[in-house]
């Protein structure tokens, strides 16, 4: 009975310790078609290879996805969140070749998770919750290749995902700098403003959200633990004005909260843009690997947020 025992405690031991753990690792073939549709704006894609892969998070296998420079070298790391949940928004042979290359074109090798529940996964999504995991077990997953420099790690997401930057942001000191388009920082605004986001999202989602809906909002609400968020990780925040997915609103009382603790933070709102700020996409790129070129790739010193100058 004492051994019985004894293996019953070990067995969630065991599988914490193998979280991050690759069990599968394919190539991804990315077809004519789409390298066509992509050769402007991913002139570099054929320097870059793609592998979908399984690994281990909460001793589950969850789906994930790596693009990473062909050529033999170190590169600093960038995990990509995706926006999106359940099957919309999840990464595609398009989607990975167009975000994901884009930055591993840049020369970074890049992560991504489809969360867990997805695309063959076990499991069940939580929309922020025990599949922030799913996340974090990407940089053990970033530690078995060999051309990942894991001192150098970036993370980065959109809509849902920045939600998921925001969080991972909160709970480690791992990365050197974020990046978060349009995402969800507040979500008691966010069912305000799109009550069908807590009948079909929120509600099917989030763990006992009917008994225990304010905790699981503000759980999710980045505003509300703004003092939280590690501050040795600069952050770059972009959204657009139109957007209605997600309010700029919510960006701009993080914003407001970050400036209060003295997150190093940079700002921008484009004017006129939609969620996916299509109408100034080249100059979200650009921001985006400026970014982290400065603070991953380089290693610049984080800036001084005490009031100063003349």
């Amino acid at each position: 009975m004492k051994r019985l025992l004894i293996l019953l405690l070990l067995i969630p031991t065991v599988s914490c310790a193998q979280d991050g753990k690759i069990i599968s690792k394919k190539p991804l073939i990315i077809s004519d078609s789409i390298r066509i549709r992509l050769a402007k704006s991913v002139p570099q894609l054929d320097a870059v290879q793609f592998s979908k892969i399984t690994y281990l998070s909460d001793g589950l296998k969850v789906t994930g996805y790596v693009a990473e420079p062909r050529e033999e070298g170190k590169y600093p790391c960038i995990i990509s969140n995706r926006g999106g949940n359940r099957d919309f928004g999840e990464w595609t042979p398009l989607s990975i070749a167009f975000f994901m290359g884009q930055m591993a074109q840049w020369g970074y090798v890049v992560v991504a998770s489809q969360y867990r529940g997805n695309d063959g996964g076990e499991g069940i999504e939580q929309f922020g919750g025990d599949d922030l995991n799913d996340v974090l077990n990407l940089i053990p997953v970033l530690e078995q290749m060999p051309k990942a420099d894991t001192t150098r790690i970036g993370i980065q997401g959109g809509s849902w995902g920045g939600m998921m930057t925001y969080l991972a942001m909160k709970e480690s000191c791992r990365f050197k700098a974020a990046v978060v388009v349009a995402g969800m920082a507040d979500a008691h605004l966010n069912i305000n403003n799109r009550p069908e986001m807590e009948k079909h999202v929120f509600s099917e989602l989030a763990p006992n959200y009917w008994d225990d809906k304010e905790n699981q909002l503000n759980k999710r609400s980045a505003v509300q633990w703004a003092d939280e968020m590690c501050k040795t990780t600069p952050l770059l925040i972009m959204h657009g004005s139109s957007d209605w997915r997600v309010s700029p609103e919510e960006s701009m009382n993080l914003v407001s909260e970050l400036y209060k603790y003295k997150h190093p933070t940079r700002f921008i709102l484009f004017e006129g843009a939609d969620h996916g700020i299509r109408e100034f996409r080249q100059d979200m790129f650009n921001e985006m690997k400026r970014h982290f070129d400065l603070y991953v790739r380089d290693g610049a010193p984080l800036p001084e947020m005490e009031p100063h100058g003349r």
